[in-house]
């Protein structure tokens, strides 16, 4: 180490990193994302990483189409703390904004010290990228042949950019109520997966014989109907909202959550659970249990699975530590005193 970085270094036991957006894309790959995804899910079923389920705020009743999270997390073995505010605000396309806004909070789970301060909507999009394809390498049918994407937010693009790191030779068909953004989506990661992607009219035109169907939709009503999923297709509800009419919810083979505090309270299976239609004893397995050898994943080509990544907030957690140490090492970011 440089005489240089070690000056910087001994500077960070002082003050606060602050890291933009633009300083976290250079130095975050995809690649890593997803071997931290994996990790992460792995440790959460093995009981190593604490993290209560995710805080609500709806702000609807001030007249605004926005809702947040706080999403709390201590992954034990790598001694990351902090906490994720994240949301997402309908109103922000008229601004030229993105949907979802965030920020994370990293600090020593020793003294308290807050260690960085950092943008946590890149973080977030590629971590949930990296969570659809962990969650279909664990439960996907060994035949998968074609991916239906609804959605081309990012979300949507990160999702599938994940996806083509683990399957090489599958076709894709996406649906998105704005023929531009369609358009434009499947222009885009035609270049930046090599993989066949070509565009649906409608929801059931991707979905229909999909193997795999990612809903990345902001969609607050059901939009996919249970006879459009063919038996052997994996499911990922990744919406705030349930997406998938009560039907398929009600008989699928297997529901698979990422965390079961947060699956019943938010997300696809929420109105079903406060109805009595869905208990918890419905619900087969968390992912981590599976990804850590607990429980097996998919055990027929037949069985129509739903999983629900809600999202860990250890997830971003565990990112935000690996970056810190990334621009400690590079010298990265801006130094600010908070004391």
């Amino acid at each position: 180490m440089t005489g240089e970085a070690c000056e910087w270094r001994k500077m960070f036991n002082r003050q606060t990193l602050v890291l933009s957006k633009e300083d976290i894309e250079g130095l975050l790959t995809y690649e890593e994302t997803i071997e931290r995804v994996e990790y992460v899910f792995r440790e959460w079923g093995r009981g190593n990483i604490v993290m209560p389920a995710k805080i609500n705020l709806d702000m609807s009743r001030s007249g605004y189409d926005s809702w947040a999270n706080a999403m709390p997390a201590f992954v034990v073995p790598v001694k990351a703390a902090g906490i994720k505010w994240i949301g997402g605000y309908a109103d922000n396309a008229r601004n030229n904004l993105p949907f979802i806004m965030g920020t994370i909070l990293l600090s020593d789970p020793q003294t308290g010290s807050t260690l960085a301060v950092m943008d946590g909507s890149h973080i977030t999009n590629l971590r949930t990228g990296a969570s659809a394809m962990i969650c279909a390498k664990y439960l996907a049918s060994s035949k998968t042949a074609r991916l239906a994407i609804v959605g081309a937010g990012m979300q949507g693009h990160t999702s599938l950019k994940a996806m083509s790191f683990y399957f090489k030779n599958i076709s894709v068909k996406v649906a998105e109520v704005s023929t531009g953004r369609r358009q434009k989506f499947c222009e885009t990661m035609r270049l930046k997966t090599g993989l066949d992607v070509s565009e649906a009219e409608t929801v059931e035109e991707a979905v229909l014989d999909a193997d795999i169907i990612v809903l990345v939709t902001t969609a607050k009503q059901p939009i996919v109907k249970d006879n459009w999923i063919k038996p052997g297709a994996l499911v990922l509800a990744m919406g705030s909202f349930q997406q998938v009419e009560d039907q398929f919810l009600l008989s699928s083979d297997k529901i698979v959550v990422d965390s079961l505090d947060q699956a019943t309270h938010r997300g696809e299976i929420k109105n079903l659970v406060e109805t009595g239609k869905i208990t918890k004893n419905k619900i087969y397995a968390e992912l981590g249990e599976i990804v850590a050898g607990k429980k097996k994943g998919r055990e027929s080509d037949k069985e129509r699975i739903l999983m629900i990544p809600v999202g860990l907030g250890a997830h971003d957690i565990c990112i935000a530590h690996h970056l810190y140490q990334l621009a400690v090492e590079k010298g990265k970011g801006v130094l600010v005193d908070l004391s």
